[in-house]
């Protein structure tokens, strides 16, 4: 299982959810973040706001969905976002008490 991490311009959010929904991904965390990319100059106290989408897929769908995200919410600016993919050793799911690969 992967971890998908997408830090995405606000007015892409939407877009970009229903692309990851369409190649079949089943959840979605979002969350409303901030912060400043390494090539920009400092800003003391000042950060851009971006919203983050993190879902977890298993292998086979990790290049779908990361050309889904790079369709919809590249604009070809500096500043369109990131998407990061980490491994996921486990996961439990509280309800059930499953864990490993689950309905993700």
């Amino acid at each position: 299982m992967k971890k998908i991490e997408a830090i995405v311009q606000p007015a892409t959010k939407d877009a970009v959810i229903a692309a990851i929904k369409k190649v079949g991904v089943g959840g979605v965390t979002v969350h409303q973040v901030q912060g400043q990319g390494a090539q920009d100059p400092p800003l003391v106290g000042q950060y851009f706001s971006r919203d983050m989408i993190i879902c977890v897929v298993d292998d086979p769908k990790v290049d779908d969905i990361l050309n889904a995200i790079a369709n919809v919410a590249c604009t070809g600016t500096k500043g369109d976002g990131k998407v990061f993919v980490t491994q996921i050793e486990d996961a439990l799911d509280l309800c059930t008490k499953k864990r490993g690969t689950m309905d993700i």
